[in-house]
């Protein structure tokens, strides 16, 4: 009596053991998988904002050149300006010293131009002459007031120009500075997230080792080289393993097959692709409905999407038991059974099993 307790109480344990042991495994693993899926779209933001960084470093050297040559065409607009002023200032010096003069002969200096004419002919040359002076002179006035202003628009032209390229340069070097930044931050984001990744696939083979060893005691077959197919044959794949765009997050990697029945999918039952301990029985977010197994030599599988599920938590399961039946639970357009494979933690192509 006391060794038949003994011996249950024995096997009782074991069978505790096991499902511990099976459901760090796939926990590990899943967990390892998302850290991985998070890296990737890390990898992702980083490969981005390097190529933002790499092109506003091009735009501010592209600007930088710019600049210096914006700078070149002012100093020679300044050295030009420079001599268009003492131009102007002598052209101003001489109409002032005409001006002076005539404000101090008056009328009387007109008058002796006229009188001091020996003929007729002098006296409309003088005239001539005289009217050509004040012409000459009011031309030049308008003239030198023409370029007063061209030269204000000059130099308030090529302030603004000084301004806004100072704001550009500004503005590009803080772009360079935050795209610098990005990069750095999901680069590190990325390199932690393969790091932890690494560690909990570690601890799911480790994990995985132990339930082989569980598995075997109890019997189950560990012979991985005949895995059968989960559902009926008369199957269709209607998405596979590998990149795809997804209606729900857009282009992403997606890390099963998803199998539909030639003929009344829903409600079709699903199997144990080998003998196995079932490590989940419930709702696994956008999987829905969800069973996950492990099946030894680090294999394991998830079935997602089910209408219902067929065994609990914790059972061992020989290979063609039903774990459950195909529905449309979960993040799903349609009934169908997503099927994913592992090995040591990280997902494989189904195929590649069989």
């Amino acid at each position: 009596m006391f060794k038949n307790k003994k011996l249950n109480l024995i096997i009782v344990l074991t069978l505790m053991l096991s499902l511990c042991m099976s459901a760090f495994a796939v926990s590990f693993g899943a967990t390892a998988e998302e850290k991985r899926k998070e890296a990737r779209e890390a990898a992702k933001k980083a490969a981005a904002a390097t190529e933002n960084f790499e092109e506003a470093e091009k735009r501010l050297d592209a600007l930088q050149a710019e600049i210096e040559q914006t700078k070149q065409k002012i100093e020679d607009t300044k050295v030009k300006i420079q001599k268009k002023k003492k131009e102007i200032k002598r052209q101003e010096a001489d109409l002032d010293s005409r001006l002076t003069a005539m404000y101090k002969t008056g009328t009387v200096g007109y008058v002796d131009v006229i009188l001091s004419s020996m003929s007729v002919e002098d006296l409309m040359t003088n005239i001539g002459m005289v009217q050509k002076i004040l012409e000459s002179d009011q031309k030049l006035l308008k003239k030198l007031e023409k370029q007063h202003k061209k030269l204000k628009q000059l130099e308030d032209s090529l302030e603004d120009q000084e301004i806004m390229l100072e704001a550009k340069e500004d503005e590009t070097k803080e772009l360079v500075k935050k795209y610098k930044a990005e990069a750095d931050k999901y680069k590190a984001m990325e390199d932690q997230l393969l790091a932890e990744a690494a560690q909990l696939a570690a601890e799911a083979a480790r994990h995985a080792d132990n339930a082989e060893e569980l598995i075997e005691a109890n019997g189950g077959n560990l012979d991985t080289s005949a895995y059968t197919w989960p559902t009926k044959l008369n199957y269709t794949i209607t998405s596979a393993y590998g990149w795809r765009i997804c209606p729900f997050h857009g282009r992403e990697f997606h890390d099963g097959l998803d199998i539909c029945l030639t003929s009344n999918t829903f409600g079709s039952p699903v199997y144990a692709i080998a003998d196995c301990m079932v490590t989940r029985a419930s709702w696994y977010g956008g999987y829905g409905n969800c069973v996950t197994i492990e099946c030894g030599n680090g294999y394991g599988a998830l079935y997602g999407h089910l209408s219902s599920i067929a065994v609990s938590y914790g059972s061992y399961v020989p290979r063609g038991t039903v774990l459950g039946y195909i529905g449309s639970t979960g993040n799903s357009t349609g009934p169908h059974l997503h099927f994913m494979v592992f090995k040591n933690g990280a997902t494989i192509s189904p195929w590649s099993i069989y």
